[in-house]
């Protein structure tokens, strides 16, 4: 019974962190216009979120190697649950910029701990509970959102932070109730002097393009321009820090392979497409349709729904099918959905087929669902079959690519909104931008790993 009760802690936790990721954009409008700030810093509670998973993820393993598994799940808890009631008083725009960053910190602890508690307590049936407490972030997704509108619509954005305190209270008492100390191995090398170059030009990097946009004048142009090369200097120290670390957090002997190298862009676009460009999908309901706060979330059910679906009948097909023509129909399916969702062009008049408009963005995003369903399994596990000693190392590599991608589309997409007239245009050239993205990326499909199929034949 204990070990079943440790289960639903640990996939609790991994739930609240699943909620949280896409419950913010929701809110979006809402803070926007409490905290009068524009959409440009506003976008940072989502990209600072994931630049954040970024630099802590690599980190997780080697500090449950130094401290032990319970010690860095209730620090991680901790955190999470001081900075989420830190966000629902959270000032201005700036504090909770700042708060978010703690969240992502404590959140990006969750996945690697909590997977290794589960993996300890069921040695027997490891792959069946670690595949049902992965099934956590579906879940996650699909009532994300329901439950943010709901809460804005009826409280306040600043709920969707409040609620996590009480559950984070309890998921901590039952952690130090119910869990172990866990053996302490030998404590293994950490690459901060990596992790301070990689997240100090991604900072750089978005400060220098949130500034030129913000306001654009030649003292401006000039700062922006010093500060893009200042994240051009640290992220080529970066790439020398990683070439000498002993431990580095970026493995640069797997990006001198051809098929590494693809398969980590095209993760890099799958981070700033459907990550980056689908988390204002809400704001998009919004501002452009006019949708309430509540079915601005709705909407992105269907998404989800089709994307759990359609993510585990590829999952299934995948030793028939391989892996690159998933990746190519889901590409392609994803480029044409993201393209027709463009309000200045074929939703400009009337929805098609004489549906309403909720109707036509739920079926468009139901579509899109299933495109991003069919990639993610395929993007998943190609190339770790050419090197499956390294598996850890090439699932942090794609992780990073996505949160990487993830964080510079939220700002290059923000950039765009803000300097459009109005959002409608905004939206056209985002969405327009982001299915031609798709579409002229399948060629670099074809330097990737076509999968078993290909070697069994």
């Amino acid at each position: 019974m204990r070990r079943y009760l440790i289960f639903f802690t640990a996939g609790f936790s991994l739930f609240m962190y699943a909620i949280d990721g896409t419950v913010v954009a929701v809110a979006f409008p809402d803070f926007t216009r409490d905290l009068h700030t524009n959409v440009l810093w506003s976008a940072w509670t989502l990209s600072i979120f994931f630049i954040a998973v970024t630099i802590t993820m690599p980190l997780a393993g080697n500090l449950v190697d130094s401290f032990g598994r319970k010690k860095v799940f209730l620090i991680s808890l901790a955190l999470f649950t001081g900075s989420s009631f830190a966000c629902g008083l959270a000032p201005s725009i700036h504090a909770l910029i700042a708060f978010r960053f703690v969240q992502g910190v404590g959140g990006a602890c969750f996945l690697p701990t909590a997977s290794g508690i589960v993996s300890d307590n069921f040695p027997e049936n490891r792959e069946a509970a670690i595949g049902l407490f992965s099934s956590i972030f579906s879940i996650g997704a699909v009532i994300g959102p329901n439950l943010g509108g709901w809460i804005v619509s009826r409280y306040s954005w600043r709920y969707i932070f409040y609620i996590n305190v009480p559950i984070g209270m309890a998921l901590m008492g039952a952690c130090m109730l119910l869990l172990k100390e866990s053996r302490v191995l030998v404590r293994s090398r950490v690459d901060l002097i990596g992790a301070a170059l990689m997240s100090g030009s991604l900072l750089f990097l978005m400060f220098g393009l949130n500034l030129l946009a913000e306001n654009f004048s030649m003292l401006t142009l000039l700062l922006s321009v010093f500060l893009i090369l200042i994240g051009i200097f640290l992220s080529i120290h970066f790439i020398r820090q990683e070439r000498k670390a002993s431990a580095p957090i970026l493995d640069i002997a797997l990006l001198q392979s051809t098929p590494f190298v693809a398969a980590n862009v095209s993760n890099l676009i799958i981070g700033i497409s459907t990550i980056g460009a689908f988390s204002f999908v809400p704001l998009y309901a919004v501002s452009v349709h006019k949708l309430s706060t509540l079915m601005s979330g709705m909407i992105l059910t269907p998404r989800s729904f089709a994307m759990a679906v359609a993510a585990a009948v590829t999952s299934f097909l995948l030793k028939k099918w391989g892996y690159r023509w998933p990746m190519v129909l889901g590409f392609g399916l994803m480029s044409l959905t993201t393209i027709l969702l463009a309000p200045g062009l074929f939703l400009r008049e009337a929805p098609f087929f004489g549906l309403g408009t909720i109707e036509t963005l739920a079926f468009l995003l139901l579509l899109n669902g299933m495109g991003a369903g069919v990639v993610f399994p395929a993007a998943n596990n190609a190339c770790i079959e050419l090197m499956p000693e390294k598996v850890a190392t090439i699932v942090a590599l794609r992780n990073m690519f996505r949160n990487v991608g993830a964080a510079v589309g939220v700002s290059l997409l923000t950039i765009i909104l803000h300097v459009s007239s109005d959002n409608v245009r905004g939206f056209t050239v985002i969405f327009v931008a982001v299915g031609l993205l798709f579409l002229t990326s399948i060629p670099l499909l074809f330097l990737m790993p076509a999968g078993r199929k290909s070697w069994e034949g």
